[in-house]
C-alpha cells in the first residue's frame, strides 16, 4: 500500500521564516534552478539581494539580467553579516548541510525550495488529488516489478505533496534512463540498439548512451525542435563522430502531422504550447510512426515537456510491432502516472513497468515500460 505524509508545506513553512527573518536572500547559484527559485520568490513578494558564486567561478559567469548581481564567496561574508541563503543547484539538495553552514557562517536560514518548477508545464500536486485517485495511483504502484519503483513512486508524491525534494534523496540514480542498464535485466541496453530520442536537447542523453553501449548501437534518431538546441545537438554530434549512424530529426513529435505553435526558450524548457505567445514559432509536428515508417526501433527515451501521452499515441503502430523498451517522463501532469501507464498497459499487456527518480527534486521522473527479461529467458 502506498504511504502518503501529510500535514506540511515545506517550501510555504521556509519562505514564511525567510519573511519573517527580515534577512536579505542570497542564492547560490547562477543557472536555471537560480532562476525559478527568484520567480518562486518573487510571487511570494520576496525579492533576491544578490546570487554568489565559488570565488574560482566568479569571471566566468554567464551575463544575464537575472544575473547582473552576483557576488563571490568572499565578496559575500565582507558585504553582508547575516542573510538567508538558498542552495540553487543540485548538488545543494542533500540531507547534510553541514558543509554549506561551513562555507557560509552569516548564513541564519540555509535551506533549498523544493518546488521551482511546479508552474507552467509542471503541474503542482496536493494531497487531496492523491486521495481523490487513490485507488488509480495503487493500481500503478501495483505493476511496479521492484522495490526501487514502488519506493520512488512513494517518495516522488510525498516530495510533490508536501513540497519536500528530501524525500527523493534516497532513491535518486544517476544517469538518467540509463542507470539500471546493468542492474535489472527488463532495462538492459544491448549493443544493437536503435535509439528513438524524443527531446533530445543538446545530446546530454545521447552522451549517457553512448557510455551505457561502449558507443556500440546501430541508430540514433535524434528528434529536437528548438533550433537553438538543434544548433547545439548538430555540433555535439559531429564532434564525437557519430554523423553516419546518428539522423537529427528537427520535429516536435506528437500523436499527428500538423503545424504547431512551439515556445522556443534554447534551452530545457523549450515546449509545444496551445497558443501563440512572445516567444512562439510555428513548427512541424510528427509521429514516431509517420517518422520511422516500417523501419525497426528497439529503445525509445522521451522527455517532450507534457507531450508523452500524444507522442506515445503516436507511435502506437511501432511499439506494437516492437515492443521497444521505453523510457518516458511522467512528472509533468499529475495524472501523467496514471495516464502513461495505463495506455501503455493496455497498449502491450506484456509490458512490465519499472519508475525511477534521476534528480533530488520532483523532476525527471521516469516511467520504464519493458520485456526484455522474456526475451532473454
Amino acid at each position: 500500500m502506498l504511504k502518503i505524509t501529510t500535514g506540511y508545506n515545506k517550501d510555504r513553512d521556509l519562505i514564511q521564516g525567510i519573511k519573517r527573518s527580515g534577512l536579505p536572500v542570497i542564492l547560490y547559484g547562477v543557472g536555471l534552478i537560480a532562476d525559478n527559485a527568484e520567480i518562486m520568490l518573487q510571487e511570494n513578494g520576496l525579492g533576491v539581494a544578490s546570487r554568489v558564486i565559488d570565488d574560482k567561478y566568479l569571471d566566468s559567469v554567464p551575463v544575464s539580467e537575472r544575473n547582473s548581481c552576483v557576488l563571490s564567496i568572499s565578496q559575500l561574508e565582507r558585504q553582508y553579516k547575516a542573510y538567508n541563503l538558498l542552495l540553487c543547484f543540485f548538488g545543494g539538495y542533500r540531507s547534510d548541510l553541514q558543509t554549506y553552514r561551513d562555507l557560509f557562517p552569516g548564513a541564519n536560514i540555509l535551506d533549498f525550495l523544493s518546488s521551482i518548477y511546479d508552474r507552467g508545464v509542471l503541474e503542482t500536486m496536493d494531497t487531496s488529488y492523491i486521495t481523490d485517485h487513490l485507488d488509480a495511483f495503487e493500481k500503478v504502484y501495483d505493476l511496479l516489478e521492484d522495490r526501487l519503483s514502488r519506493d520512488s513512486m512513494e517518495a516522488y508524491l510525498n516530495a510533490k505533496i508536501n513540497r519536500d525534494a528530501s524525500f527523493l534523496f534516497p532513491y535518486v540514480r544517476r544517469p538518467q534512463y540509463f542507470s539500471g542498464s546493468d542492474r535489472v535485466l527488463d532495462l538492459k541496453l544491448r549493443k544493437d540498439e536503435i535509439l528513438i530520442n524524443c527531446g533530445a536537447f543538446t545530446g546530454d542523453t545521447i552522451k549517457d548512451f553512448l557510455v551505457a553501449v561502449d558507443n556500440n548501437f546501430q541508430k540514433i534518431y535524434a528528434c529536437e525542435p528548438d533550433p537553438v538546441n538543434v544548433q547545439h545537438l548538430t555540433d555535439f554530434i559531429k564532434s564525437i563522430g557519430i554523423g553516419d549512424r546518428t539522423q537529427i530529426i528537427p520535429k516536435c513529435i506528437s500523436d499527428k502531422r500538423e503545424n504547431v505553435f512551439f515556445l522556443c526558450r534554447g534551452n530545457m524548457l523549450s515546449r509545444k504550447v496551445e497558443e501563440q505567445q512572445p516567444g512562439t514559432v510555428l513548427i512541424q509536428a510528427d509521429t514516431i510512426d509517420n517518422l520511422l515508417g516500417s523501419r525497426p526501433v528497439s529503445l525509445i527515451v522521451m522527455d517532450v515537456e507534457g507531450n508523452e501521452l500524444k507522442a506515445l499515441q503516436g507511435a502506437k503502430d511501432s511499439i506494437l510491432k516492437h515492443k521497444p523498451l521505453l523510457a518516458v517522463a511522467a512528472y509533468h501532469k499529475k495524472d501523467d502516472l496514471i495516464t502513461l501507464t495505463g495506455y501503455l498497459k493496455e497498449l502491450v499487456a506484456e509490458y512490465r513497468f519499472y519508475f525511477r527518480v534521476h534528480k533530488p527534486m520532483a523532476i525527471d521522473a521516469v516511467l520504464y515500460a519493458s520485456t526484455r527479461a522474456a526475451t532473454c529467458l
